[in-house]
């Protein structure tokens, strides 16, 4: 089987047919959830099997927003939730991954999409959501992801290569109970309306490229159901500074081939001038080839330098 590695997945969009969005029932972890995006982006088009998707632990670490040493326990927790809380289908009932495998030492935590996931995942041609992984990874709950991914496809149903101002839907709360399996003794203004409702209004607007608002609809004193308005957001914090891994995404879709820094490498003393070729790799315009663990350093010092808004293109300092 074929190993497909976190760097080879260069649009970071995530894919999945809305039967996944609007009828599937489960419940992960806010960092589940995010496992599984991140999985489901470095699925290619043109795919038709999956493979085993490896997952470098210096991005798993920065994805769980942890510097803990004690990686290992932390990681076999999330492959055993990924492959005991099953995702609910009409009457079929399936884990997200059938294997995972990380050891000490390893620099990669490997895993593998189970196989009755492909009719949902691979082969896309019609009905289904797509959205870019930054959008989800800054977002804090389970349920708010899940909420941003109803939203998003009402937005761009049917209307994914032009802009629609806004859309319209309602959803009964008994309906969101059952899709995002919330406990029963979740009240509704006390958990669903607090810390669903209210955080996704105000997660979307500050980290998203979606904003919501919306109103309730009583049977009596019982709230039954919300009606949502989701509207495009340009204001929010979908950008290439949001973490690196977007950042990194950004740089190799809009500046193939530019002078990303010139400046002098600290190992050798040589003159460089920083790039990007057209397959994501880093090279050097005046020669030089870099393995991965120098490209990933050169990666973090971009990084560093345009979250600090000092990556202009011919800056000359010592950096690398």
């Amino acid at each position: 089987m074929n190993i497909v590695n976190v760097e080879e997945n260069k649009n970071n969009i995530v894919k999945k047919y809305q039967d996944l969005v609007h009828l599937s029932r489960y419940k992960l972890s806010e960092l589940g959830i995010k496992v599984i995006s991140v999985l489901i982006a470095m699925i290619k088009v043109s795919d038709t099997e999956f493979h085993q998707y490896a997952i470098k632990i210096s991005d798993f670490k920065e994805l769980i927003n942890s510097d803990s040493k004690d990686t290992y326990k932390y990681t076999h927790k999330l492959i055993s939730e990924l492959m005991s809380n099953p995702m609910k289908i009409g009457d079929e009932q399936f884990n997200w991954v059938s294997y995972g495998r990380y050891s000490k030492g390893d620099n990669v935590v490997m895993f593998e999409i189970h196989r009755n996931l492909k009719p949902y995942l691979l082969g896309l041609q019609s009905n289904f959501l797509q959205y870019d992984l930054v959008n989800i990874l800054k977002l804090k709950s389970g349920y708010v992801i899940r909420f941003y991914e109803l939203c998003k496809d009402h937005l761009t149903e049917g209307n994914r290569y032009k802009v629609v101002k806004k859309v319209v839907f309602d959803m009964k709360i008994e309906r969101m109970r059952e899709l995002f399996e919330i406990p029963a003794s979740y009240q509704y203004s006390s958990h669903i309306k607090k810390h669903i409702l209210e955080k996704s209004v105000k997660q979307f607007k500050e980290k998203t490229d979606i904003q919501i608002e919306y109103t309730e609809q009583k049977i009596g004193r019982r709230v039954d159901r919300i009606i949502i308005t989701v509207r495009h957001n340009d204001k929010g914090s979908n950008d290439y500074l949001s973490n690196r891994k977007a950042f990194i995404a950004h740089i190799r879709e809009n500046y193939i081939n530019a002078d990303l820094i010139e400046t002098t490498d600290k190992h050798t003393g040589n003159r460089v001038i920083i790039s990007v070729a057209p397959d994501g790799k880093l090279y050097d315009k005046l020669g030089s080839t870099y393995e991965a663990s120098r490209a990933d350093e050169i990666w973090d010092t971009l990084f560093s330098l345009a979250q600090q808004g000092k990556l202009a293109v011919m800056n000359r300092a010592t950096l690398f």
